[in-house]
């Protein structure tokens, strides 16, 4: 076991969060990870090496996420930080076009996996102290016409992070942080194709990212409407 303590990431196979455990891991500190691809799933595992926890879970169901952060404790330790950052979008288009179920899927995953999350690991860090922090986007803070759905879902996690502060102790923080702006990742393109390119990378992003986390977060105060710094040099 590392004598640093281990990160905890959901949706850990691409964007931000792959680039975010490749970085922890090049810091040292062992990171736990899931994704609901298999296939990538075995394919970070790869690239993170020994020493490292990649498990296909999803994190709309309670029961794996839970299994999951008992394995983490068991193999890896208790977590210093647990990042709640799966979660879906759907392409730009006015509310009455979002079929319900579709409305359904992706609240599931922005919004139940972030309670999943926190179920699972708040009683961890209250026992070893730590930082959950969930992660949100600008469009939780100043509504984006065209994307209802993921608006209203990254406003409830901003509501949810506020009043989840006020219940624990001093010595967990529990923190909503958002990009300083957009980040170039497969989902960025679902809703802004002809746009993404024009915004950092995400190994880029990760390397300001991470020494936030670990260096300046640990600073700041709990609840929402924190801002990860705007990437240097890009």
């Amino acid at each position: 076991m590392s004598d640093r303590r281990p990160v905890v990431i959901s949706g850990i196979t691409q964007g931000i969060g792959r680039a975010l455990a490749l970085r922890f891991a090049q810091t040292g500190h062992p990171v736990s990870g899931c994704g609901r691809s298999a296939g990538a799933v075995a394919e970070l595992r790869r690239s993170l090496g020994p020493g490292h926890l990649v498990e296909a879970v999803d994190v709309t169901d309670a029961a794996a996420v839970a299994g999951w952060a008992r394995t983490t404790v068991a193999e890896l330790g208790a977590p210093l930080l647990v990042i709640a950052n799966a979660g879906t979008i759907h392409p730009q288009r006015p509310v009455w076009e979002v079929d319900p179920a579709d409305f359904s899927a992706l609240m599931r995953v922005n919004v139940d996996g972030v309670h999943t999350m926190a179920h699972a690991f708040l009683p961890t860090l209250l026992a070893a102290g730590g930082t959950f922090v969930a992660v949100s986007s600008g469009w939780g803070r100043n509504p984006r016409e065209h994307l209802a759905a993921y608006t209203a879902s990254k406003f409830a996690v901003e509501g949810y992070v506020e009043a989840v502060a006020r219940e624990v102790p001093e010595h967990v923080k529990v923190v909503a942080v958002a990009p300083h702006s957009a980040v170039d990742t497969a989902m960025l393109a679902t809703c802004l194709p002809d746009e993404h390119h024009a915004y950092p990378a995400p190994d880029a992003w990760a390397r300001d990212a991470v020494d936030y986390l670990l260096h300046r977060l640990p600073h700041e105060p709990s609840g929402g409407g924190l801002s990860f710094p705007a990437p240097s040099g890009v």
